[in-house]
């Protein structure tokens, strides 16, 4: 789990998995570039390069990743994070408007990740991706079937972009997280927060952004170099019924 003198790129970094991420990987010894629409709750210090970045606007995107490359030399390793549930309801009474907003920011977002980085990444011959999806992109979601299209997206660009980037030395990687005890959980589920956890299987509580912070850590490191087109789910055993 050594990452001296690497570069890793997060997304989303100001939110709770984000945020752990950002540190975990600090602590490991990595360059951080690291990026959220305001600044306001992303780390700063030596080997920190903080942006305000809009994976909604190509240009910003374009202007992060360049700014990384420009101070660090290279993106070893990307982790696309941003991205939104909104609030548990019926697909026939959803917001147009929500609609729009989920997929602009989780799909066509990561889609202006995905084209930066891969062009930062190939005249390099290496590179790792690891997009953040979700349980909800591998299994249905009844109340979030619009945030679950958007994951179910993102599950389906990663596992072909596993492929069409391996002779590029790009692998490319999905986490799948369920219930994780960060403020987008809050957004979801409002006051049914309490009664959600004490319906949950297996494990029968939430994760924490640090276990998925610890997995991403694996994911992304030399001891996991065989890996590819894989959606990870983390999930306390959700889906194994």
């Amino acid at each position: 789990m050594e990452f001296t003198g690497k570069t890793v790129l997060i997304t989303g970094a100001a939110g709770g998995i984000g945020g752990a991420t950002a540190h975990a990987f600090r602590e490991a010894g990595a360059n951080l570039v690291l990026s959220d629409l305001t600044l306001d709750s992303l780390p700063t210090g030596e080997g920190i390069l903080a942006m305000a970045s809009d994976v909604t606007d190509m240009s910003s995107v374009k202007a992060m990743v360049s700014a990384g490359k420009d101070r660090f030399g290279a993106i070893d390793v990307a982790i696309n994070n941003a991205g939104i549930a909104g609030p548990r309801g019926r697909f026939a009474d959803m917001d147009n408007a929500l609609w729009h907003q989920l997929i602009a920011v989780n799909l066509t977002g990561m889609y202006h990740a995905l084209r930066v980085e891969i062009d930062a990444m190939a005249p390099q011959g290496q590179g790792r991706i690891i997009n953040i999806a979700s349980l909800a992109g591998v299994l249905g979601a009844p109340g979030l079937a619009a945030y679950g299209a958007t994951k179910h997206a993102v599950v389906g660009l990663t596992k072909s972009l596993a492929h069409e980037l391996g002779p590029d030395g790009i692998r490319v990687n999905a986490l799948c997280p369920s219930y994780i005890d960060t403020p987008m959980l809050d957004d979801i589920n409002g006051d049914d927060k309490g009664k959600l956890q004490s319906e949950l299987n297996a494990v029968g509580r939430f994760g924490t952004a640090q276990e998925m912070a610890d997995a991403l850590l694996w994911l992304a490191s030399d001891a996991n170099s065989f890996m590819n087109g894989q959606a990870v789910v983390l999930d306390g055993g959700i889906s194994a019924i």
